[in-house]
């Protein structure tokens, strides 16, 4: 049996496609960490089992990274830069759980003689807050930026540590 406060929101397609961006975008964001971790280290499985297994998740995959990152073998200035992006991708956790972590519940509120189904997350505090489409969207847009900025250090990392640079261990 589904509840119908799961069927309604299940039929809300534009707000599904943002839960998906936002999951999708998040899961980069740690793909990411371990590639750059792997150029580091030179061992995929290591700086895979850093991120995915050490850490558990949100800010202690952060704070593994981080760790590692600055007893790392890059210069004083890779090292500035990578941490400064993740200090980006900090501020965003809290956003990012708001959004993948609270529950959502149709609310229905009598309007004259008009019922109207009203969207809300229940957050932490367990007080309901209507669903911001927009607070999502520009979430996005903040963690697509991050990702750039990523995306473009591990680039460089990897045309200066990459393949030439060592031999990468097996396991």
């Amino acid at each position: 049996m589904v509840s119908t406060d799961v069927w309604h929101i299940e039929h809300r397609q534009e707000l599904l496609i943002l839960y998906g961006k936002t999951s999708v975008r998040w899961a980069a964001i740690d793909l990411l960490l371990v590639q750059i971790l792997r150029l580091d280290l030179g061992n995929s499985a290591a700086a895979h089992d850093l991120i995915f297994n050490t850490a558990g998740a949100g800010k202690n995959r952060i704070e593994v990274f981080n760790r590692a990152i600055g007893a790392s073998r890059f210069e004083q200035e890779e090292r500035r830069k990578i941490l400064m992006v993740t200090r980006f991708v900090t501020d965003l956790i809290s956003a990012r759980n708001d959004i993948i972590h609270s529950p959502l519940v149709t609310r229905l509120s009598l309007e004259g003689r008009t019922i109207t189904p009203r969207l809300e997350k229940v957050g932490k505090s367990g007080k309901p807050k209507p669903v911001s489409i927009g607070r999502i969207e520009a979430h996005l847009t903040a963690i697509g930026s991050v990702l750039s900025q990523l995306e473009e250090l591990m680039l460089e990392l990897e045309l200066k540590y990459g393949p030439d640079f060592g031999e990468e261990e097996t396991v």
